[in-house]
């Protein structure tokens, strides 16, 4: 017999060592399927993705296509929300009826989750405080009418369905418009007030990343602990559309972080040889 060490290959094959590392591999690229790793062994789970998905409808139904694209690009997707939490149906089944179920429908079927009228309740599902805030305001009075005219919006008017977006300076005052202007009458100063309100709530997140990155973390802890606090509640308070109580929230807030700003400001000047 010839050690290993002479560089016999027919001895470095008997290694246990060597045998057991490809065997090690193998279990744990097996290990890390199962566990969720690779995204298309968890695509072919949901038959929901794995019909909507197909390429074909591009072609054969766009409408159906589209949506697929904008929700797998979506933040909903990467936070875990499929097509049944917001359609109904069952992902679960292989046939298309059990897929579908009773529950999926179009948006403009009668109790239809998607329909718009009920799209407020359903994504108030998730994002209930920004939904409690809704209800407050008097865009919510005019979402249900007999007739399309002089309808409301609801959430996908200002943001969109799957893959959302946030309003900036320039696009709220562009939605706004849509209703508010002067050819109906209709507060047409509402598109220029929201457009400067937000642009100053945008300050305060400018002003909030400069602390976080300037001010020292134990120094600002308990002030970022109150003032996380208070721009949630800015942003529940947006939804409401009460235009004189955000814009006095709106300052309150900035003028903290303006403040604060400051002293963080001095205080690396102070330190600056």
């Amino acid at each position: 017999m010839h050690d290993t060490r002479n560089g016999n290959p027919a001895s470095r094959s008997r290694n246990p060592v060597l045998i057991l590392i490809p065997l090690a591999l193998t279990l744990l690229i097996v290990a890390e399927a199962f566990a969720g790793g690779d995204d298309s062994a968890v695509a072919v789970t949901n038959s929901c993705v794995e019909c909507h998905s197909n390429p074909d409808f591009l072609v054969t139904a766009k409408k159906l296509y589209d949506y697929y694209q904008e929700w797998d690009l979506s933040v909903h997707r990467q936070e875990g929300v499929d097509c049944e939490d917001c359609h109904g149906g069952n992902s679960d089944a292989r046939d298309k009826k059990q897929a579908h179920g009773t529950e999926v429908s179009g948006g403009l079927a009668a109790g239809s989750t998607v329909s718009f009228e009920n799209i407020p309740s359903t994504c108030g599902g998730c994002h209930d405080d920004i939904y409690q805030g809704f209800r407050k305001s008097d865009h919510i009075a005019h979402i249900v009418k007999k007739k399309q005219e002089k309808q409301g919006p609801n959430c996908v008017t200002c943001h969109g369905s799957m893959n959302t977006v946030i309003l900036n300076v320039n696009t709220v005052k562009e939605t706004c418009q849509r209703c508010h202007n002067e050819a109906s009458g209709n507060h047409p100063e509402i598109p220029d007030t929201a457009s400067e309100i937000l642009n100053r709530f945008l300050s305060i997140q400018r002003y909030y990343r400069y602390i976080g990155i300037r001010g020292e973390p134990a120094e600002t802890q308990a002030f970022f602990a109150v003032m996380d606090e208070r721009i949630r509640d800015l942003s529940v308070l947006w939804h409401t559309f009460d235009l004189p109580k955000i814009e006095k929230e709106t300052r309150f807030v900035l003028d903290l972080l303006k403040t604060k700003r400051a002293e963080v400001r001095d205080h690396q000047r102070s330190e600056t040889p």
